[in-house]
């Protein structure tokens, strides 16, 4: 009965406070407090098959300095430029099929929505 008394007077005394959850470093905290990535823009977002390697610039939302950029699935060699800004060097080996490469972004544990790179035929 104690034990129970206990936490009882725990989990309230852990729910009082000033009204910022912000400020409480006791109780319960739910919710990750995680915002996902985003990506807005590729630049250039297309080019043709066989083209020389040149330097991608991702704009966009949340990126880490951890952020990794993914070319169809495949992880890439990423320049954190900002929190809006990555950079990817592509290389001549991504650019040997035509169609449309699958662009996200991974920071935190958190994949970004996907945006299409479009490769064409020369």
């Amino acid at each position: 009965m104690r034990l129970l008394g206990l936490v009882v007077l725990f989990l309230l005394a852990s729910g009082c406070g000033n009204g910022d959850p912000a400020s409480s470093t006791l109780g319960p905290h739910f919710g990750t407090g995680t915002i996902n990535p985003s990506i807005n823009q590729l630049t250039p977002n297309t080019a043709p098959v066989n083209s020389v390697p040149f330097t991608m610039t991702i704009q966009g939302q949340n990126f880490g300095a951890d952020a990794v950029v993914f070319w169809n699935a495949i992880p890439q060699q990423t320049t954190f430029v900002s929190a809006t800004q990555l950079q990817v060097a592509v290389t001549a080996t991504d650019l040997t099929f035509t169609g449309l490469n699958h662009i996200f972004v991974r920071t935190g544990g958190v994949n970004s929505n996907t945006v299409d790179f479009n490769e064409t035929p020369q």
